[in-house]
């Protein structure tokens, strides 16, 4: 008796996990042998529930490690043997840490810009020009010695 593809291919996954009784999967064995389609879809679904095998290896628990348990668990004891870690610092924002430096700035160059300037001011409030001449200017024209000529190489 041959099964048809479509019936062949939803029998598959059943039949590598021994789900199926001998008189279903007989026909189904003969119809992978015959088709090369199905036999390799049934051949890829065999590879893949390997990925998914696990056999667990044998555990030995100790001498009362379950009378151990149930008195801690009504002792109250939460049963970390891992120490928390420690809190993580929050990370504030940096705008605020921005806005409050470039804040700082301007107060510091307007007060010194305020100090330059009073440097610059005058100090009194005479503010006209009939103090005493400078010395080059007090000496007559005919004093006043010519300055020398660049002298000049011969070439």
């Amino acid at each position: 008796m041959t099964t048809a593809c479509d019936d062949a291919r939803a029998l598959v996954p059943s039949y590598l996990d021994g789900e199926l009784s001998e008189a279903q999967a007989s026909p189904l064995r003969a119809h992978l042998l015959d088709c090369p389609a199905c036999r390799e879809e049934a051949k890829q679904g065999k590879t893949l529930k390997r990925w998914f095998e696990f056999e667990p290896a044998p555990v030995s628990v100790p001498a009362g490690f379950a009378a151990r348990v149930a008195r801690r668990a009504f002792a109250g004891d939460p049963g970390l043997l891992v120490p928390e870690p420690p809190a993580v610092r929050q990370r504030r924002p940096l705008l605020p840490f921005l806005l409050l430096a470039t804040a700082v700035a301007a107060a510091l160059l307007f007060v010194l810009a305020v100090a330059i300037q009073r440097e610059n001011l005058p100090r009194s409030n005479r503010l006209d020009a009939t103090g005493p001449r400078p010395p080059w200017l007090s000496r007559p024209a005919a004093q006043v010695e010519p300055a020398p000529a660049p002298a000049v190489r011969p070439r």
